[in-house]
């Protein structure tokens, strides 16, 4: 393993991955178990929109299930999921591309018709399949052990027999967010849009109500609640490998994109096929460069480490579309690929003849002189380690990672009204009042500088002093819709508060501890500070 690693990893990206994988190890320890490290899709639960997201209750609750449906009966377990793996594969597939719509942590402010529009165009859809391609195949490995596990028939677990099964199990939580006469509505066509409100009847006649916002929050409790359910049966399945279970093959794929994304070279999909009698599996490239030595390079690599993930076949078939280039292809031979693998101390030498013709077809429109990639290769070094240098910096001098999550400003006389929602991170410990007040310019000076990069350079208001700013500081994310209208829970810790302009009046948050300290005027939530044990204001 050792010996395929040297010959196919990318000595750019080393640094990176190992961040990544200590990252994956301190979020989950039950990877540190794992028999490989071959786990970098996990990092998407970390810090990917919208899984980073996922319910923690749903997956803590998921995973002891496995754990104790493990250990009662590994054997059954083993033989469930080896007998629906090709519908638990379209689950993962279909969860996957849920996940890459580009709408999940919008905060533009839409008009009436706008919302119903998104609602109806996106939402309703969208909630629909995440319920039958999603929710049902995963929640039915519990309503199929539950049923075992009372002496009851096993057949017939279709989507609302799943529901009514887990609602008496100690995973009742995961069904809160399924709304049956909804769905019902959605796939029947029962659905009526009235003033702020959006009426859902069933083909019985039952109705319910949600306003426009409470719909989308329930298709995001959804969302969340299957991505943690995909969570925990991933990490269960990488850490019990060793005992029997195998892996999915779009986990293996989804690990095949993370081990060889680049800057210039991304995976996009892959699919069976057959080739004049030949079992293939087509892999589809979009590089995003005229350097035809990266491209060798990383098709190389991703051909390689396709055969290890997925073997099986005997060929492997790149398709390589780039706007830098004409389409250009190559082809493995997986027999060769597959016995390689298994050689002891295999070299690179060893590998020529696993590609078809000895040609990787891409042939750049303009083509980049050596000496033009040598400094690209010095840049991305520099641009991929540097945020590595300053994140082992900030730990080492005990500084929290500040994520702005929305910046607006507008103009109002001589300066700029900002207003931001930030979270933040402190590494191995929790936040402190000490942490806000040693902090609270940097948080002002990081957020307006946000909020002015994303103002047009031709508005004055990009220019202007600050005049007043109002931002909301939080210990946990979320997506920014839900920042906007947040409340007063227990993730938000304070307000912190800056007034030059001082005809502009905005009240603090309610109940709050005010402290002010110079011209910084810091709002300490008060449900925060009794989440605290044995913390009292100042």
């Amino acid at each position: 393993m050792n010996n395929l690693r040297n010959i196919i990893e990318n000595p750019l990206l080393r640094n990176t991955h190992e961040r990544k994988r200590a990252d994956i190890k301190e979020k989950f320890p039950e990877l540190t178990h794992c028999p490989h490290d071959r786990f970098l899709s996990i990092h998407k639960y970390i810090k990917k929109s919208p899984q980073r997201f996922y319910s923690n209750s749903v997956y803590n609750k998921f995973i002891e299930w496995l754990k104790d449906r493990n250990r009662i009966n590994q054997a059954q377990l083993q033989q469930y999921l080896l007998e629906h793996d090709a519908e638990l594969d379209r689950a993962s597939l279909h969860l996957e591309e849920i996940n890459n719509l580009d709408w999940h942590d919008f905060f533009e402010k839409l008009d009436d018709f706008e919302l119903i529009r998104f609602v109806d165009q996106q939402i309703h859809p969208t909630y629909l399949r995440l319920t039958e391609a999603v929710f049902t195949p995963i929640c039915r490995i519990v309503a199929y052990f539950s049923r075992l596990d009372r002496g009851k028939g096993t057949d017939g677990l279709d989507l609302w027999p799943i529901v009514e099964e887990l609602t008496n199990t100690n995973l009742c939580e995961v069904v809160n967010p399924y709304k049956h006469i909804v769905r019902n509505a959605i796939a029947h066509g029962g659905i009526t849009y009235l003033q702020n409100e959006i009426l859902y009847r069933d083909k019985k006649g039952n109705e319910e109500k949600y306003s426009d916002t409470d719909i989308v929050r329930t298709f995001d409790d959804l969302l969340d609640t299957c991505n943690a359910l995909a969570l925990a049966l991933s990490l269960f399945l990488l850490v019990h490998q060793p005992n029997g279970y195998g892996l999915p093959q779009q986990l293996l794929l989804e690990e095949l994109k993370e081990e060889t994304k680049t800057p210039w070279w991304e995976v996009v999909g892959c699919t069976p096929s057959k080739f004049t009698g030949l079992n293939q599996l087509i892999i589809y490239a979009r590089p995003s460069t005229a350097d035809y030595g990266k491209v060798q390079i990383s098709t190389f690599q991703t051909g390689v480490l396709a055969e290890s993930f997925a073997p099986g076949y005997d060929r492997f078939f790149f398709s390589i579309r780039s706007s830098s280039s004409l389409p250009g292809w190559a082809a493995f031979d997986g027999k060769k690929l597959h016995d390689l693998r298994n050689k002891q101390d295999a070299i690179l030498e060893d590998y020529k003849g696993t590609i078809q013709d000895d040609l990787i077809f891409y042939v750049p429109r303009i083509k980049t002189p050596r000496f033009i990639a040598r400094i690209q290769n010095i840049m991305l070094s520099f641009k991929l380690n540097m945020p590595i240098a300053i994140s082992d910096m900030k730990r080492q001098l005990g500084w929290p990672e500040i994520h702005i999550r929305e910046a607006n400003i507008h103009r109002n006389a001589w300066g700029v009204v900002l207003k931001a929602s930030i979270f933040i991170e402190f590494h191995d410990s929790e936040i402190t009042q000490d942490l806000i007040r040693k902090f609270r310019r940097k948080i002002v000076r990081k957020a307006l500088s946000k909020a002015r990069n994303k103002t047009p350079i031709y508005k004055i208001s990009r220019f202007l002093p600050l005049g007043f700013t109002r931002i909301s500081v939080f210990c946990k994310d979320y997506r920014r819709r839900r920042l906007s209208g947040f409340g007063l829970g227990r993730p938000l810790v304070c307000t912190i508060q800056v007034k030059r302009i001082q005809r502009i009046r905005s009240p603090d948050i309610m109940g709050s501890t005010i402290e002010q300290l110079g011209g910084y005027r810091i709002a300490w939530n008060r449900a925060w500070l009794e989440e605290r044990s044995g913390q009292q204001p100042h």
